[in-house]
This record gives C-alpha cells, structure tokens and sequence, in this order.
C-alpha cells in the first residue's frame, strides 16, 4: 500500500511542535527536561549503591566467607580474580569502552560527539562496574554512576531531537545528577558538571543543571535517607589561625600525593598494554588477583570496603600504617583500572587524600602537641585537596566536603588546601587524570573548539543559505526526479505538498537506490527523508550546526519564523564551512593587518625577503606554525613565480621567497628562523 504524504504528516508536525517548544523556550521546556532527567539519575545513583552492597555481600560474605570457609586466608586473592574474570568478556568482546573510570569517555562525548551517549552503554557500564568494585576492585562508584547520569541526559535530548547544544547540556546535566544522587550533594553535583565536564559557565548552564542536580539528591534522600555516603564527622574545625601554615603544607602534600597518583594510574596501563603474551579478555583476572594479594596486606583498600578511610577521619591510624594504605591503594586503583577493571577514581583519590592528612595529623600531634589534636580535620581536609589535585576541580572538591560535613568552618583550611594542591598538581603535571585519558583516546581537550563555536555564533544563516533549488510534489516520479538532477554535482531537493508546505528533502543518493532496485514507480514522497528538521534565517550558524547533528542529511530546509512550513532556501552543510572558512580567513586578515600597522609604526622598520632553504626546516609546514615575533608580519609568499597572499593555511615550500615587514629588534629573529638556527 503507498503511504500518501498526508499520512504521516501531522504525527511529524507534532513532534517538531515539540521539539521547537523546548528549543525555543529558554526556562520552561528546558527545565522539565532537567527534572526528567535529575530524577533518572537520582534513580540511578540509589540503584547503583544499592546493587554494589549486594554484589559486595556475595563475593564475600557468601562466595568467601560461607562457600570457600575451608580454604587457607589467601583465598581472599580468588575474589577479585573472579570479578575480572567475569568482566574480561565484557570488556573485549562486548563493550570495550566499558573499562576504565568513565569520566573522561563523558568529557569526549561531550566534545566531540555532541553529548551523544548510547543509553544501553550506561546499563554495560553499570554491570561491569558493579562486578569490578562489588568483587573488590579498588575503583570507585562515582564514575559510573556520572556515566550513567550522562547517559540518560542524553537519551532525553536525542528523543526529542534536540539540537546537540541543548543534549550536551543534558548530559552534563545528568552527570551533575549522578555526582549529587551519590554524595547528598546537589551544589558539588553541579559545579563538577561545569567545572570538569562542560567547562563554561552560562546562566542557562547553570539553571539547567542545578535543577536536575536538585531533583537528584531529593530522589536520593526520599529513597536511601540523609545518609552520607562518606560518613564525616562534624566535629572538625581550624583551632587557631597558627594552623593556617600547617593547611598549605598539606597542600602541598596532597598535591605530590595527587601527581603520583596520576602517574602511577597511566603507568600501570601502559605496563597491562604491553602485556601481550595475556589475553585480553584475562588481564582484568589477572589484575584482580594482584589486587587481592595487596588487599592480604589490608582489606580496606578494596571496593567498597573502605573502614580505614572511616576510622582516619576520626583521627585514629598510624602513621607508617596510613603512608602503606596511600601506597596500597594507588597501586590497587591503578592495577584494577590497567587491567581494564571498571570504576572510578573520585572515591580512591578521596582515600588517598584522607591517609596523607591523617598521617600528616599524627605526626603534627607528636611535633606539635598543643596545637594540633587527634580530629581528624586535617584528613577531611587532605581528601578534598587530593581530588583537587587529581582533576583540578578545586570548586568541586572544596564544596563536596562542605556540602558533606555541613561545617563551614572548615572553609578556609579547605580552601588553603584546596588551592595550593590544585597549583602544586599544575606545576607537576602536564594533565589531570581526566584529560590524560582523552588525549590517549585521541581527543585532546583544549579551547579550540570554543573558539570555532564563538566565530560560528557570530554568522546567521542566511549568510551561507543558498536560495530555493528544486522542488517536487509529493507524487514526482523518480524519472522525473532523476532528469530534474541530471547535470547537478551535488544534487538536492525538497520535497513539497499541494500547498507550498515542507514534505521532505531528497538527495541524488535517494534516486540512485530506487533506480537501482528498478522502482520507477516509486514517488518522491516515498523515497525522500520526510523526518527534517528546519532552520531560520536569523539562527547562528552555530545553532544551525547543532541541529545538523540530529540529521543524516547534508541540507535543511530554511523558513520564516512566521510561516514555519515554507521553505524559503536551503541550508547545506558545504555551505556551512565555507562560510566558516572565509569569517575566520577575514578574522586572521584583520589581525594581520592590525599587526602590520603597528610593525610600520614603529620608528625603525626592516623590509626582509628570505628564502626557504633545507636547513630552515620550514618546507611543507603551514604559515600559522611558524614563529614569528609580534613585530614580524608575513606580508606576501613568492611560490613556483606567483605571488601568493598569505592566509594561516598557506603551505611553504623549499624555495619559496618570503617578503617580511620587522622591527628592528625583530630581525635577528626572524633571520634565525628562516636559517633554522
């Protein structure tokens, strides 16, 4: 039966009805998507913790202590050994991205894929994460749960179509839920979304993720109760201000700590990744039964296991006791995530940071005794400023312990701490233990794509809309079609009804396939994309961007706000980058205009022609890499005899004349990079 295109047409409206309601509201439609999405994640958060215990209370309760009570106290290695061996599988053969901390997969996703995050890889996440830390996995609940969250958020804007602007946001805003729904900490929730995950603060930013962040921990508290999932007492405080000094020398304790930890985690992947001779899908296995072995020497150090971390914040430990577990458990973490063990790491850099300040603690109570107690303030303390080390996200890391004690007397000491671990970590290491990760997997995170989205928002589209090309009624055949094409390089059309109203949009590729199944009797309604999103002239290229993201298509059709269903152009994706091309090759332009006329100012100015030679080292490099100072401008490029003007893109080649305006002083230099000295 043909599906005539009146058909389909009123359930496709009501849905861009929908979709064009959330977008264009800038409070209400966005904001019930938040709470939708804060209570999924408070949902999960709970599930989460919940399904740990259980998993926790087979692998040793009833596997260690009831099945396996008649072997010798080393069967305690078997446990996380049988985790990863469950989790090898997974890992490998079904999800790989489902090993590892989680965080940094969110942070790509958000860059890169437009906070697009398959819903059933949270779930996979869920599992083998509840495998590696419920067996004892020295990796912490945190990771997935953002995962998860993140997940979710993302779920809700692609449901709707949403432009991939307001679904990154959605996963962060499910992230921040996950952080929230775990701690009972709604504001950490949200800073950690913008401050380690989206990385710009906006006031739609923030209302967005503070209320799915608020949903989050009310769902959390009404299922689980105000209870925290780090018991921290209350009790702490800064005795006088001669304590200050002491709080920034855990700074920088916490700051070391944090570094080595970062570097001990890579350093054992790299050590499992060359481990060839062992299959994959055993090296979890085999990561698990060195974690048991460590855990032989202290059991706190693994999954959810962590009395230790309790008892220290309570100000009880040794210190050579508290600097073994700093050890032990950088190294379990490590081991259990190098393997391809799934968790993540906040909860691991929280203990680590509790054994430094409660080392730290004793040995200040035997130097100075009158000044410094058994409280355990300086253990709270060193767990926030060894997370601040770990992902330099001092405002999360400052506000989690706040949010979890309730004490804002510990403010300055935490701050103080806070600060100088975040400085001491900048200083020791190139990147925290989140982007590291993304750089491995090929995604650097940097600014660049920030400053491609702020020249796409200043463009409208009607500066790179094309006008109206052909369009056909819903019952053109494909022959007509096809001739309507012929002659056309990159051939598209729209498809519209009796009325002058969208219908669809249909490409060259649509006609080849039905003339390649010999359809000649199909009919442009049946063949085109009917499910299109449109654009206005006065969007930003950049909003337009993120709509293509919902699309297959290489062209949106382009309408009036006040007549919504007829079209007016076409916006196609080649047109796009050109236009962006040519905004930044003007930018650049400008700039480089500027600078000249600040070089001619100058009161002694040098007009230079260098050659490129083989030594210089300049051949086949881009004009934009090589280094000039700011009183040296490239004023044009004589190439193979024609004089080039040149752009940032403009490739050198051997031979090539430069022609440079210098100052003065700027001479010697330039000199020096043409002759690569």
């Amino acid at each position: 039966m043909r599906i005539t295109p009146e058909a389909p047409l009123a359930a496709r409206r009501f849905r861009a009805f929908l979709t064009r309601r959330v977008e264009r509201s800038r409070s209400g439609g966005p904001m019930v998507l938040a709470a939708v999405v804060g209570l999924g994640a408070g949902l999960g958060a709970v599930g989460f913790a919940y399904i740990l215990e259980l998993a926790d209370a087979f692998f040793f309760d009833v596997l260690k202590d009831d099945w396996l009570s008649g072997l010798p106290d080393a069967r305690l290695i078997l446990i996380p050994a049988l985790g990863g061996l469950l989790v090898g599988p997974i890992i490998v053969f079904i999800a790989p991205w489902a090993r590892g901390h989680a965080v940094p997969e969110v942070m790509i996703a958000l860059d890169t894929r437009d906070g697009h995050i398959p819903a059933a890889s949270g779930l996979v996440k869920i599992v083998a994460a509840t495998l590696t830390i419920g067996s004892g996995g020295a990796a912490g609940r945190q990771g997935p749960v953002v995962y998860l969250g993140a997940a979710f958020g993302s779920l809700a804007g692609r449901t709707l179509q949403l432009n991939s602007q307001t679904v990154r946001l959605l996963a962060a805003a499910g992230a921040a839920g996950g952080v929230a729904g775990t701690f009972n900490a709604p504001i950490a929730g949200v800073f950690f979304a913008l401050e380690v995950l989206l990385r710009r603060f906006t006031t739609r930013n923030f209302s967005i993720v503070v209320l799915a962040s608020i949903v989050a921990t009310v769902t959390a508290i009404l299922l689980r109760g105000d209870e925290l999932a780090i018991p921290v007492p209350t009790h702490q405080h800064l005795n006088s201000v001669e304590e200050v000094p002491l709080f920034a020398v855990l700074g920088v304790l916490c700051g070391i700590a944090g570094v080595m930890f970062i570097r001990a985690f890579y350093l054992f992947e790299d050590g499992f990744a060359r481990l060839t001779t062992v299959p994959g899908w055993l090296l979890p296995a085999l990561g698990g039964a060195l974690v048991g072995a460590l855990g032989l020497i202290d059991g706190s150090i693994l999954g959810i296991r962590e009395t230790a971390r309790d008892e220290v914040l309570t100000g009880q430990g040794a210190i050579e006791v508290l600097l073994l577990l700093v050890v032990l458990k950088m190294a379990a973490t490590s081991i259990t995530a190098g393997s391809g063990g799934s968790g993540g790491v906040f909860f691991p850099s929280l203990f680590i940071g509790a054994m430094v300040g409660g080392a730290f603690e004793e040995v200040l109570v035997l130097v100075v005794p009158g000044l410094v107690d058994h409280s355990g303030t300086y253990a709270t303390v060193g767990m926030a400023a060894a997370f601040a080390a770990v992902s330099r996200a001092p405002i999360t890391s400052t506000l989690i312990l706040v949010e979890m004690t309730g004490d804002y007397e510990l403010m300055v000491p935490l701050l103080i701490s806070v600060a100088i671990a975040t400085v001491v970590s900048q200083l020791l290491s190139r990147g925290t233990i989140y982007t590291i990760k993304a750089e491995r997997l090929g995604v650097p995170i940097d600014e660049e794509a920030e400053q491609a989205a702020d020249v796409m928002s200043q463009l409208r589209v009607s500066d790179a809309m094309t006008p109206m090309v052909e369009a056909f009624g819903p019952d053109a055949t494909v022959d007509e079609i096809a001739l309507a094409f012929e002659g056309d390089a990159d051939p598209i059309g729209l498809v519209v009804t009796g009325e002058g109203e969208i219908y669809g949009v249909i490409t060259g590729a649509d006609v080849s396939e039905a003339l390649a199944r010999a359809d000649t009797r199909a009919t442009a309604s049946e063949i085109c994309t009917a499910e299109v999103r449109t654009v206005y002239p006065d969007q930003t290229l950049h909003e337009a961007l993120n709509i293509f993201t919902s699309q297959r298509l290489r062209a949106l059709p382009v309408v009036e706000r006040d007549d919504p269903w007829r079209p007016v152009g076409l916006l196609r994706r080649p047109g796009i980058l050109r236009t962006y091309a040519e905004a930044v090759d003007r930018r650049a332009s400008r700039a480089r205009r500027q600078r000249l006329r600040s070089v001619r100012q100058s009161d002694d100015v040098r007009y230079l022609e260098l050659r490129v030679t083989p030594e210089s080292g300049l051949d086949g490099r881009a004009l934009a890499d090589v280094e000039l100072t700011e009183d040296a401008v490239v004023v044009a490029v004589r190439h193979e005899g024609a004089t080039l003007i040149p752009r940032g893109n403009t490739r050198l080649a051997e031979g090539d004349r430069i022609t440079i305006i210098a100052a003065a002083q700027a001479v010697a230099d330039v000199r020096a990079t043409f002759e690569g000295t």
